[in-house]
Parts: C-alpha cells; sequence; structure tokens
C-alpha cells in the first residue's frame, strides 16, 4: 500500500515537472512591422494621420497595442544620434502588404524638412505631392530585413521575428515645386 502510494506522488511529481518544462519553453513570434526611415541629409518632421486615434496625438501602433505619437522628428542617418527610423505600424498577420497595411492604418502622412509648418511630402490614398513615390501604392519601393531579437515577459525573453518593411525617404526622390500659385 505504501509503494503505491510513493508511486502515485512519483509520478504525479515527473507530471509537475514535465508540465513546467513544456510551459518554460520559448515561443518564437513573427511580426511583420512598417517603419519610415530618413535617407535625406537633414531632419525630417513627420506627421501621421492615423485612422484610430487614442488622444489628441497618440494612435495604437497594432490591434490591441498601446500608443505612439502621431508627430516625431526623424534625424539625418550620420547624425550621431542614430534616430532616423521609426516603426509606423506592426501586425502578425505575416502575409500582408507593407502598403496595404500603411493603407489599414493611415488616412495621410505628411513630412516637413526643417520647418514643421512648412509640409513639402503628402502621402494620401490616392495622391502623392511633393515625391516620386507613394507609401500607399502596390509600386512603392520598400527596403525589406529579418531582424532576429527577444521580447521581454516577466520572466523570460521569447524569440521574437520581425519582418520590417522600411519606406525610405530619399532626397532624390523629394520634388521641390517652386511654384508659389498652388
Amino acid at each position: 500500500m505504501k509503494s503505491k502510494k510513493i508511486i502515485s506522488i512519483s509520478i504525479i511529481g515527473i507530471l509537475f515537472i514535465a508540465c513546467c518544462c513544456i510551459s518554460c519553453k520559448k515561443r518564437e513570434s513573427e511580426r511583420l512591422e512598417i517603419l519610415i526611415q530618413n535617407e535625406t541629409d537633414s531632419i525630417i518632421h513627420v506627421k501621421l494621420f492615423p485612422k484610430k486615434i487614442m488622444t489628441s496625438n497618440i494612435y495604437p501602433m497594432c490591434e490591441g497595442c498601446g500608443g505612439i505619437e502621431t508627430e516625431f522628428n526623424l534625424h539625418a542617418p550620420n547624425d550621431r544620434l542614430n534616430d532616423n527610423k521609426r516603426t509606423l505600424f506592426l501586425s502578425s498577420d505575416l502575409s500582408v502588404k507593407p502598403y496595404t497595411l500603411a493603407t489599414i492604418a493611415f488616412d495621410s502622412i505628411h513630412i516637413s524638412l526643417t520647418n514643421k509648418d512648412n509640409v513639402i511630402i503628402k502621402f494620401t490614398h490616392d495622391n502623392i505631392t511633393g515625391y516620386s513615390e507613394n507609401i500607399f501604392t502596390e509600386n512603392s519601393t520598400w527596403d525589406f530585413k529579418i531582424i532576429e531579437g527577444n521580447e521581454q515577459t516577466m520572466f523570460k525573453k521569447n524569440p521574437v521575428r520581425f519582418y520590417q518593411y522600411s519606406f525610405l525617404i530619399l532626397k532624390d526622390k523629394i520634388i521641390i515645386n517652386n511654384n508659389k500659385d498652388e
């Protein structure tokens, strides 16, 4: 009788240890993210017009996420701050195209050089002003990278793979219109 009790306690102990080991297993998650990246030689000011807004200047950067600001500056790539790109939106749907995700998340995006009141680039779903490509269209050019990293939880780090699509703001694609009559 005593040996049966010891065997059943041992089995329960082994099952408990096995459950703990299985629950502690690292789960790799994958996310698609779109970024905007400054590749000019000066600071640019970006203003986003998201479809969903939390407060006057905060929007959710993914479904169910916390918010980030709708206005920010991106420094030049050679600037010592190395702050020339920003994530615009994240998705767990890896099959969505970056221009489609931009269309889902935003109504328009405005970009100014140095003076944030002097908008020179406007991206909308139907139109583009001041740039040779539209972030919302299929024929836009995106820089693609896969980034491996870790996501910190309370007790452990989980591996995460980001499929990053960056829309580059390049100096030679900016169209300066000197006609002030418009």
